[in-house]
């Protein structure tokens, strides 16, 4: 057979292509698997005590290659989960403050294809120090202020400045953002949420409420989504003001705001995501009840309760916290109820007392309960509610931490360690009182004043 100039040029083009196949074959092998991006990123500074290692390889991950190929230093324990080229590291309990962690991928680890990771790749990066936020002034143009409590002397940095007033705000697991509730103007009570880039300073609207308030956000366990109140506003005689609420949910990255029923009459408040899974809480007034579902696969429980407050979730989103009204001697008092999800019971949390206790809030390790408490009548001491705290486990007896006479604490939290409590505290005893934010050492053994006329203390994560 003889070949023409046609026919070599097309028999040389195809063995030029089967060599430059083979050639790209042979050099992915040699390659193998890549990792081509870490959160955090190496030498990331001020990293959430909360945040979860999240790898993306080059192709898609052999999960059974990855058991024990990630190591934390210094060593804390975590659980491992993937999807595709994307592994998630979650630590078993929060990371230290202040603290340099090295991780390692270790070699070995395959794709599904077969090809390794031909060498160890390790990084490292810092997390934050213990840093307080609050609302200031309490009345007027309120806005976002974080305190560095690492730093002796410094002073508080304002982080909006919005002329209207914030009025709520919830920073992300991952330390990243904060989305809160911003005023349109003095007369207008419409209220959008906005998003805060914490590492740009980038601000930008997340969701536009026209003829609504937009409140109560809350951060899904991996900071990409935000369950919020959506109330629409009626007018009556004395103007517009917010009607039932319903609970939305906002795709941080998509920017995308979709109710989570469909039927228009679910109404709802106070959406609280569990820290860990997909489970979000919320009330349901017209059940009179807490609602909980998991929004992975839509499964609901009703936990009733009267009292309007949807709870708090344990750090490891199996256990809810949430008040009701139970008889006790001559009276009715609020309460703290327990709900184990994984043992299926729901109890008091401490022995049923003449107090009403209320605003529980988890430990880091989930070990202690920090909670307000208002003595009954005739206990000399009635006025205001003090913080108490519990172990979560019932092993010890209740105690006081704050019980000042006169003085009423809210807004209760723990700091990541574990060490510290913020509380918002207000003088029930003072003319014209503002409230205050206050420092206090777990165990009640010290205390300082942070900022006056200030609300709504938190941390960031």
């Amino acid at each position: 057979m003889r070949f023409d100039a046609l026919d070599r040029a097309a028999w040389l083009s195809a063995a030029a292509l089967a060599l430059a196949t083979g050639i790209v074959v042979l050099r992915g092998d040699q390659v193998g698997l890549r990792l081509v991006r870490a959160q955090p990123g190496s030498d990331a500074q001020s990293v959430s005590t909360r945040a979860p290692i999240v790898l993306t390889l080059s192709e898609p991950v052999d999960g059974a290659t990855l058991e024990g190929r990630i190591q934390v230093e210094p060593f804390i324990s975590g659980t491992l989960r993937w999807s595709g080229a994307t592994v998630i590291w979650t630590p078993a309990q929060p990371l230290q403050l202040d603290q340099q962690y090295t991780v390692t991928l270790q070699a070995g680890v395959r794709s599904q294809r077969g090809r390794a990771l031909q060498a160890d790749v390790r990084w490292s990066f810092r997390t934050g120090s213990l840093r307080a936020l609050w609302l200031s002034p309490s009345e007027g143009a309120t806005n976002l202020y974080r305190l560095d409590l690492s730093r002796p002397n410094a002073s508080p940095e304002v982080l909006t400045q919005e002329p209207f007033g914030v009025y709520d705000y919830a920073v992300s697991p991952d330390g990243r953002y904060v989305i809160y509730g911003v005023n349109r103007e003095a007369n207008n009570p419409e209220r959008d949420l906005w998003l805060l880039d914490l590492n740009t300073g980038e601000r930008r609207l997340a969701v536009r409420c026209d003829g609504e308030v937009c409140q109560a956000p809350s951060w899904s366990a991996d900071s990409a989504r935000v369950a919020f109140e959506r109330r629409a506003l009626i007018l009556g005689t004395v103007g517009r003001s917010p009607g039932p609420g319903r609970i939305w949910i906002l795709d941080v990255e998509r920017g995308e705001a979709t109710p989570l029923f469909t039927d228009p009459q679910r109404i709802g408040s106070l959406p609280r995501f569990a820290p860990r899974g997909g489970k979000l809480a919320f009330y349901d007034p017209r059940q009179s009840a807490v609602t909980v579902i998991d929004t992975e696969s839509g499964d609901q429980q009703q936990l009733p309760s009267v009292l309007g407050d949807s709870g708090a979730w344990s750090p490891d989103g199996a256990r809810l916290i949430y008040p009701e009204l139970l008889p006790f001697e001559a009276g009715q008092y609020s309460q703290l109820l327990l709900a184990d999800f994984r043992a299926a019971i729901v109890a008091p949390l401490l022995p049923i007392s003449a107090s009403n206790d209320s605003g529980a809030a988890w430990s880091p390790l989930g070990d202690w309960i920090a909670f307000g408490r208002q003595p009954g009548a005739g206990s000399g001491s009635a006025l205001g509610v003090h913080v108490w705290r519990a172990r979560s486990d019932g092993s010890a007896p209740a105690e006081p931490i704050a019980e000042e006479v006169g003085q009423s604490y809210g807004a209760v939290s723990w700091s990541p360690d574990g060490k510290w409590l913020l509380a918002q505290q207000f003088d029930l005893t003072a003319i014209n009182a503002k409230p205050e934010i206050w420092l206090i050492k777990a165990d009640g053994s010290e205390r300082r004043l942070l900022a006056r006329d200030a609300l709504l203390p938190s941390w960031m994560p």
